[in-house]
C-alpha cells in the first residue's frame, strides 16, 4: 500500500495494512491532501509502469514519523524527495516511514518516484483499469489509503497511441509526446482513496447530452447491433437517475463531469468512481431476448451506482466497518428510482424475491454476521462485503422508513448529506439525526437489527404468530407481522407472513403447505396475489432447508406442477432457481434418473409454448442446464448448430458459448471438437480469450483438469477472476463432483492468499463455486476437517467457509432424513 500517515510515537514499526489506531492518528493530524500523479503505461503488458508523484498535506504535529502505505515489494520504491533533495526513509511492512526531522508543522510536500504495482491494475493485452476498493490504491502508488483522509487527485497518463483514457477528473488536454498520447486530467473534488480510478486502452466511445449534462460512454463490445440496441437506453437511465437524486437530496450532482466505462469481465456489477463509473459490460448491453427482470436489473445497477455519487462518494463512511451504509442507501434509492419505469412489475414481489432468499442463505448459517461488523485493520475490509450488506440491509432500511415515515426519512437524509458533505460519517451519526426527528426509540431498534446477527423464527400458536426461542437471550425482533387465515371446507388454513414483508423463518403447518401446492394456480382468490404465492414459496423453500418438509422429491414434484400454471416472470425465475438447486444438490443420482425424461419433456414443452420472450429465455437456460438424456443432448446440440429452431428464441454469442460448454460437459459427443468449433466461430476477442481460458476445465480428460486446477495456485493465473469463477463452476459441476473432491482441500488452503491478492468478492465467490456443486458427505467432511485443524483461522474467512458449505451440510442431513421416506416415483401430473 502507499499511504501517508503518522504513527503513535511509541510505535515505530507499523503493522501491515492500516490499523484502526494508525487510521485514527492520521485522521487527527493530517488534512488538505493533494496528489499529482504521472504514470507511463507501456504497450506491452509485461513491461513495468513507471510513476512519479507529488503529495502535499498539512500536519498539525511533528512529534511522530510519517507513514506512507505502499503495498508492494521494496524494489518498487525508487526515490523520495522533499524540496528537490533526497529524503532518507525506511520501508517497513508495506509502509514508507519518514522521520520527524524531515517534517514541518503546516504544509509538507514530497516527491516520490516508483514502479506501479500491478495487483489492482487489471492489465490485459490492450487495456487496463483500476479497482482500488477497499484498500488497494496503495498496491499501485503511495498515498494515505484510508477513507476518512479525502484528497484531491490530479492525474497524467502517458499511453500508447490509439488508446483512450478516462479518470475521475475532467480531461484538460490530450497531446502527443515521444510517440505517446498524453492525457492530462483536471484536479478532482476531495474523494476517498478507494474511489480514485482510471482506465486506458482500446475502447470505443459514445457521447450524449441529456438535460444539459454531457456524458461519455467507453466500451469494448464489438457487436454493433447490440450496442445500437442498448446505447440510448443506457444514457437515458443515467440521466433519469441523476435527475431523481438531485430532486430527492436537494443537492446538485457534486462531481462535475460524468463518464462511465463498460468492461467485459469486470469483477462487480458496477463501481461508483465519481466522474468515471465502471460497469460489467454484459449487464448493460442486453441480448435481444432479455427478460423484464434483466432489464430492470440493468436499470437498478445504473441507479445504484448513480446513487453512490451522493451516498458513499459525497458522504463516505468514516471507517470501513460502516461500508454497509453506502451500499444500503444505494440499493434503497435505486428501488425508488427504478420502480416507476416498470409499471408492469409487482415491485413488492420483486423486492421479496430479490432480497429475502439471498439474505436467508447467509443468515441461517453458522457463519452469519451482523450488518454492522467490527474491523481492526483495513487489510480485512474486503471480507465485510457480502449478502448481509447487499440483501438484508435494504430489508432493514425499508422497515426503518415504514417505521418513521417517508417524509422523515427524506428530511433526515438531506440533513445527513448536507452536514457531512465531502466528509465522512457513521451509521450512529444518521441514527442521531433520525432520533431527533422521530418519536420512536430508533437506537434500540438499530441495536437488534443492525448490530446483532441472525434471523428470528416464528411459529403459529392459536391464531397468531409468536417469536420462537432466540439464539440471543431476551432479544426481540421488533417488526409488524401478518397471518392470513382462510376457511376451506371444514379446515382453517393459516398462512404466515402472507404479505412477504416480515423477515425470518415462518414455519407453515403441513396442512396449509399441502393445500397451497395442491391448489396452486387454482380458483381461490388468494392465488390471484403474486406476493402471496411468492411469500409461501419462500416459506416452503426455507422449510425444506430446515428439514420441515416437504422433502426434496416432493418439492421438485410441487415445482414441476406449479410451473405450467405460473405466468409471472419473477415467480417463474424463482421456481426454476429452486428446481435447479433441489435437482443437483438435494436429489441423488438415482432420483434424478427416475425423473429426467419427464423433467426435460416439461421444460421443452414450456420453452416452445410460452409467448413471453423473457420467460422463454428462462426456460431455455433451465433446459440447457438440466438436459441430460440422449434426446435432450441432441436438442441442445440442434439449437447450438441452428438446425433445430425454437420459434422466438434468439441466441447471442454468449448463448452459443454456454451451449457449447454444456454439450462438452454432458459428454455425449466430441466435446473437444464442439469447443474448438465454437472458439473459432466466436468473433469478440474478449469472449474468445475468456473461452480459451475456461476450455481446459471442461476437458473430459481428468489429467488435463488436474493440471488446470494446479495452474490456479499461481497468482498470475487468477488475474481474470470472472474467468476463474466460470472454470471453477465446471470443474466442480455436480456431474464431476466426485472427481473434483481432491480439489477441495487445496482450494481451502489457498483462501488466505486469495483474500490478499483477489478483489473483495473473490474469496466468497471462490468458495461458492468450489462447493456449490457438491452434495456428498465426503465433501462436507473435508470442509469440517479443515476448520477443525485450524481453530484459530481468521474469523471473517471462517464465516465465509461456513456460509459456502451450509447448503452442502444441509444436503447431507436431508439425504439421511428422507432416505427412508422418499423413493423414486413418477411425478404426479395435474
Amino acid at each position: 500500500m502507499v499511504a501517508i500517515a503518522c504513527t503513535n510515537p511509541q510505535s515505530t514499526t507499523p503493522e501491515k495494512g492500516v490499523s484502526f489506531a494508525l487510521n485514527e492518528y492520521r485522521r487527527q493530524h493530517i488534512d488538505s491532501i493533494r496528489y499529482a500523479i504521472e504514470l507511463d503505461i507501456p504497450e506491452s503488458k509485461a513491461e513495468k509502469i513507471i510513476g512519479k508523484e507529488s503529495v502535499s498535506f498539512y500536519l498539525n504535529a511533528v512529534d511522530s514519523a510519517l507513514v506512507l502505505d505502499f503495498n508492494v515489494d521494496k524494489s518498487h520504491l525508487l526515490e523520495v524527495r522533499a524540496g528537490g533533495k533526497k529524503v532518507d526513509h525506511q520501508f517497513v511492512n508495506e509502509h514508507i516511514v519518514i522521520e520527524p526531522k524531515h517534517l514541518v508543522k503546516g504544509k509538507n510536500e514530497f516527491e516520490i518516484d516508483f514502479v506501479a504495482g500491478d495487483l489492482s491494475l487489471n492489465r490485459s493485452v490492450d487495456y487496463l483499469y483500476t479497482l482500488f476498493v477497499p484498500d488497494r490504491a496503495s498496491t499501485c502508488f503511495p498515498l494515505f489509503d484510508q477513507p476518512n483522509l479525502k484528497a484531491s487527485y490530479q492525474l497524467t497518463l502517458k499511453t500508447p497511441q490509439g488508446w483512450e483514457a478516462v479518470s475521475n477528473g475532467k480531461l484538460n488536454a490530450k497531446t502527443v509526446a515521444a510517440g505517446k498520447s498524453v492525457y492530462q486530467f483536471g484536479e478532482t473534488k476531495p474523494v476517498s482513496s478507494y474511489l480514485f480510478a482510471f482506465a486506458a486502452g482500446k475502447f470505443f466511445r459514445a457521447a450524449k447530452v441529456l438535460d444539459g449534462r454531457e456524458m461519455t460512454m467507453y466500451y469494448r463490445e464489438t457487436d454493433t447491433a447490440k450496442v445500437n440496441r442498448n446505447r440510448d437506453e443506457v444514457f437515458e437511465l443515467h440521466a433519469k437517475s441523476l435527475a431523481w437524486l438531485e430532486n430527492y437530496t436537494d443537492i446538485d450532482y457534486p462531481f462535475g463531469k460524468f463518464d462511465f466505462v463498460l468492461l467485459p469481465s469486470f469483477q462487480y456489477g458496477g463501481m461508483e468512481h465519481p466522474g468515471s463509473i465502471f460497469y460489467n459490460e454484459p449487464a448493460l448491453f442486453l441480448d435481444e431476448n432479455a427478460s423484464v427482470n434483466r432489464k430492470m436489473a440493468r436499470a437498478s445497477v445504473i441507479a445504484h451506482e448513480s446513487a453512490h455519487m451522493w451516498f458513499g462518494d459525497l458522504v463516505t463512511m468514516n471507517w470501513f466497518n460502516d461500508v454497509w451504509l453506502k451500499e444500503v442507501f444505494a440499493n434503497f434509492m435505486a428501488a425508488k428510482i427504478v420502480h416507476p419505469g416498470f409499471p408492469e412489475i409487482n415491485h413488492d414481489l420483486r423486492f421479496l424475491l430479490a432480497h429475502y432468499p439471498n439474505a436467508y442463505d447467509v443468515d441461517r448459517t453458522a457463519g452469519t454476521n451482523p450488518i454492522l461488523q467490527q474491523l481492526t485493520n483495513l487489510k480485512n475490509a474486503g471480507t465485510l462485503y457480502g449478502t448481509i450488506i447487499y440483501m438484508k440491509a435494504p430489508i432493514v432500511m425499508r422497515q426503518l422508513e415504514r417505521k418513521i415515515g417517508e417524509k422523515t426519512m427524506q428530511e433526515s437524509l438531506q440533513e445527513y448529506l448536507k452536514t457531512y458533505s465531502f466528509g465522512n460519517a457513521r451509521w450512529d451519526d444518521l441514527i442521531g439525526i433520525i432520533d431527533r426527528r422521530a418519536p420512536e426509540d430508533i437506537t434500540a431498534w438499530s441495536n437488534v437489527w443492525v448490530k446483532t446477527p441472525g434471523m428470528p423464527e416464528y411459529g403459529v400458536e392459536g391464531n397468531k404468530l409468536v417469536q420462537l426461542k432466540d439464539s440471543v437471550s431476551g432479544r426481540i425482533w421488533e417488526q409488524p407481522l401478518v397471518l392470513k387465515a382462510i376457511r376451506e371446507g371444514d379446515k382453517s388454513l393459516l398462512f404466515p407472513n402472507n404479505d412477504g414483508t416480515g423477515y425470518g423463518y415462518f414455519k407453515m403447518d403441513t396442512v396449509a403447505k399441502a393445500w397451497f401446492f395442491e391448489n396452486y394456480g387454482g380458483a381461490n382468490a388468494i392465488f390471484a396475489d403474486p406476493v402471496f404465492r411468492g411469500a409461501m414459496l419462500v416459506n416452503s423453500w426455507e422449510g425444506l432447508l430446515r428439514g420441515d418438509g416437504p422433502g426434496p422429491e416432493k418439492l421438485v414434484n410441487h415445482i414441476l406442477n406449479a410451473l405450467p400454471k405460473e405466468q409471472n416472470p419473477l415467480l417463474v425465475d424463482y421456481l426454476l432457481g429452486n428446481l435447479q438447486s433441489a435437482w443437483w444438490i438435494f436429489l441423488n443420482a438415482s432420483q434424478r434418473a427416475a425423473y429426467q425424461t419427464q423433467l426435460e419433456n416439461l421444460l421443452w414443452q414450456l420453452l416452445n409454448t410460452t409467448k413471453d420472450k423473457g420467460i422463454q429465455t428462462s426456460y431455455f437456460r433451465a433446459f440447457k442446464a438440466l438436459a441430460l438424456t440422449d434426446d435432450g443432448w441432441q436438442k441442445t446440440h440442434g439449437i447450438w448448430t441452428g438446425k433445430l429452431e425454437v420459434k422466438g428464441l434468439i441466441l447471442s454469442e454468449e448463448d452459443k458459448i454456454s451451449l457449447a460448454y454444456e454439450l462438452a460437459l454432458k459428454g455425449k459427443g466430441d466435446g473437444k471438437a464442439i469447443l474448438t468449433e465454437q472458439l473459432n466461430a466466436t468473433k469478440n476477442p474478449d469472449r474468445k480469450a475468456r473461452m480459451q481460458f475456461v476450455i481446459p476445465a471442461l476437458s473430459a480428460d481428468v489429467v488435463e483438469r488436474d493440471a488446470f486446477f494446479e495452474s490456479l495456485k499461481k497468482e498470475e493465473n487468477r488475474e481474470k477472476e470472472a474467468w476463474v469463477l466460470d472454470a471453477l463452476a465446471y470443474l466442480h459441476h455436480p456431474l464431476r463432483a466426485k472427481a473434483a473432491l481432491k480439489y477441495l482441500r487445496p482450494s481451502l488452503d489457498l483462501l488466505q492468499e486469495i483474500q490478499l491478492t483477489g478483489d473483495i468478492f473473490f474469496p466468497t465467490r471462490w468458495l461458492h463455486n468450489t462447493f456449490a456443486g457438491h452434495a456428498s458427505a465426503e465433501a462436507a467432511a473435508i470442509a469440517q476437517t479443515f476448520l477443525t485443524e485450524h481453530p484459530d483461522y481468521p474469523y471473517f474467512l471462517k464465516n465465509k467457509i461456513l456460509q459456502a458449505t451450509d447448503p452442502l451440510d444441509r444436503s447431507v442431513k436431508l439425504s439421511r432424513k428422507y432416505a427412508q421416506n422418499e423413493h423414486p416415483a413418477k411425478l404426479s401430473q395435474k
